[in-house]
């Protein structure tokens, strides 16, 4: 079994990296020593004998024995890498055509069908329009029985079972950051799936279990003058570890209409969809600025965790980065190359987390405001 291919201190735990896996796996520092011994010491008999001899119980020897061992074996249990072989399927003729401006890139979307439009179109609806300027990118999503396809000026991107359509999204919104910004997967550190603010010289990433307000919050601090970078889809690139713009419509669910109609006056205008993902009607809010009008890119040095109760007690502290990269890690797409792995152990070290329980606004607007000036 093979060895973690980095180990970096963060606080009073070690982060592990597996290569073969790409698992990131947080442990103690007892655990990293006894990984060590392990990996040394392979033989069962050979390990408990090792920690008897450090006055370590023999049941307690043979405890961590089994849990080295079963750590070690499902961190080097192989990624699934997806299928890199192109499909014989022509791609098919549209039956609509949406134009996407960002700054000074038109993209151009081919949808097979309403449905397979309803996946993407609603959060970029804002960006729609006639462009008068050369497509610099075109997109063909389409369905061949129960397949969805994806095409990037007609090479072969993606095929996705029909109950997958969210893999689709995602794969979707990589490829559209590819294309804003004249990049390949290989540049790109993580996209995480996680909110996240700025002013000129920072960001601030806002993580959060589903259904926490991740994005109602991201709303809330929009109205009050702050930039929101990207909303549930975060990209960290690899050559400066900053974090770009994402200009897609800020997502808000039917509980928090009322609340926005006071923040926004064309809240009311804007069209209601159904979710995707959950049985549960949303709307979308443009951006306040998009590709070319705002910074694209800022080193990002906090986050914070958020949820919101509104029978709590609004407060705010600092909490470990082990505590952040429980919601960030499995919720997020990360690089399985080592030296973007690297990369991102190095980033790890200089964030700073935060918990942030709210429930008032004006609370958390102003919180938001105090970290940046950190």
């Amino acid at each position: 079994m093979a060895a973690p291919r980095y180990i970096v201190k963060l606080e009073s735990n070690y982060v592990l990296w597996f290569e073969k896996s790409n698992q990131y796996v947080v442990v103690s520092e007892m655990i990293k020593d006894l990984l060590e011994v392990f990996l040394l010491i392979p033989s069962k008999s050979e390990f408990i004998a090792v920690l008897v001899e450090q006055h370590i119980a023999d049941n307690q020897a043979t405890a961590f024995y089994n849990e080295i061992k079963g750590l070690l074996e499902d961190a080097n249990t192989t990624a699934e890498l997806p299928s890199t072989i192109s499909p014989t399927i022509a791609i098919t003729s549209p039956k609509m055509v949406r134009q996407y401006q960002f700054g000074t890139n038109s993209i151009s979307v081919n949808y097979g069908s309403s449905d397979i439009e309803n996946l993407i179109h609603p959060q970029w609806a804002h960006a729609a329009g006639v462009s008068h300027k050369n497509t610099s990118t075109t997109f063909d999503l389409f369905q061949e029985g129960e397949q969805l396809y994806l095409f990037k000026n007609d090479l072969y991107i993606g095929t996705y079972r029909e109950s997958d359509y969210h893999l689709l999204q995602g794969q979707f919104s990589f490829q559209l950051i590819n294309a804003l910004y004249q990049k390949v997967e290989s540049d790109w550190i993580a996209t995480f799936h996680a909110s996240t603010v700025c002013n000129d010289e920072e960001a601030i990433m806002i993580i959060g279990a589903s259904g926490n307000g991740k994005s109602t919050l991201s709303s809330v601090l929009m109205a009050a003058g702050i930039d929101v970078l990207a909303d549930d889809f975060t990209p960290l690139l690899a050559q400066n570890k900053e974090v770009y713009r994402f200009p897609s419509g800020i997502s808000v669910k039917e509980g928090a209409f009322k609340m926005l109609e006071q923040l926004y006056p064309d809240f009311k205008c804007y069209p209601l969809h159904k979710s995707t993902s959950k049985d549960v009607i949303i709307k979308y809010i443009p951006p306040i600025k998009t590709l070319g009008e705002g910074i694209t890119h800022v080193p990002c040095k906090k986050i914070v965790y958020v949820k919101y109760d509104p029978n709590a007690t609004s407060s705010i502290k600092q909490i470990s980065t082990e505590k952040i990269l429980e919601t960030l890690i499995p919720e997020s797409w990360l690089s399985p190359l080592a030296s973007n792995a690297e990369l991102f152990l190095e980033w790890l070290q200089d964030l700073k987390g935060y918990e942030l329980i709210y429930s008032d606004n004006t609370m958390a607007v102003s919180k938001f405001r105090e970290l940046f000036k950190v």
